[in-house]
């Protein structure tokens, strides 16, 4: 194992032990994928010349393009018929 996996390895058990819901979805060995993946991005970006951009990062709020007249939301449509 090499300098850089070791740091690498580190550097993702330290994400995963701060951030319960990242460590829900990736293991250990994802996040140093992933971080790995970024700096390979990086290094080429600077060795073009140009300028990192980072990782594309989307967000989506959902509670803003509720619709209350939508007739859809009516209650009466989400009932369990079994209750």
């Amino acid at each position: 194992m090499s300098t850089e996996d070791r740091i690498a390895s580190k550097i993702a058990n330290e994400v995963l032990k701060d951030n319960a819901k990242l460590r829900a979805v990736h293991s250990g060995n994802s996040i140093k994928h992933l971080l790995e993946r970024e700096a390979k991005k990086q290094m080429a970006a600077k060795a073009n010349g140009g300028n990192y951009e980072g990782p594309l990062i989307s967000r989506i709020d959902e509670r803003a393009r509720k619709d209350h007249s939508d007739p859809s939301n009516l209650p009466y449509l989400h009932k369990n018929p079994a209750i």
